[in-house]
């Protein structure tokens, strides 16, 4: 997984999760499984090393802490990343950005409380509902829609899901 590409600077962003198989998740919040299926995940970087090293961390199988929710999805060996879209903002835009995506035709909220025990959002986890595509595009356009300085990265092409 390479995510040189991501800048350093601070940011929102979504990750793109595909789980493969129902996943048992023990969190803070509580116990839930996730079924399998595509998954955007609302964060935010904006301490050192920003969105890059938040990414990596969040990415790596083997971590010395799970300290954020998305981090005991993305150390189960079932879970892959496809896609971050992000933003290069200093503005909080995480729960503007997570209402947005759970006003969108292709997600639907996966958890309460997932990644927002910190926000008043609802849930900053969701589940694509259409294929792939339109999902990923629809993440997109809801970023666009939220923030400027937008890109996108690919770790996993689409066709391969």
């Amino acid at each position: 997984m390479n995510l040189n590409n991501i800048p350093c600077e601070r940011g929102v962003y979504i990750l793109v999760i595909s789980v493969a198989s129902a996943t048992p998740l023990t969190l803070p919040i509580g116990f839930i499984t996730l079924e399998p299926g595509l998954y955007a995940y609302i964060g935010s970087a904006r301490g050192f090393g920003g969105l890059r090293s938040r990414l990596k961390h969040h990415l790596a199988k083997d971590k010395k802490r799970l300290w954020w929710h998305i981090d005991y999805l993305t150390s189960k060996s079932c879970v892959e990343p496809v896609s971050v879209i992000y933003a290069l903002t200093e503005l909080d835009l995480e729960r503007p950005l997570a209402e947005a995506l759970g006003k969108a035709i292709c997600w639907k909220p996966a958890a309460k409380g997932f990644g927002a025990t910190d926000k008043k959002s609802f849930t900053h986890l969701y589940k694509c509902t259409c294929n792939a595509s339109t999902c990923v595009n629809e993440a997109l356009e809801t970023v666009k829609n939220i923030a400027k300085n937008v890109g996108i990265a690919w770790i996993k092409p689409l066709t391969q899901l």
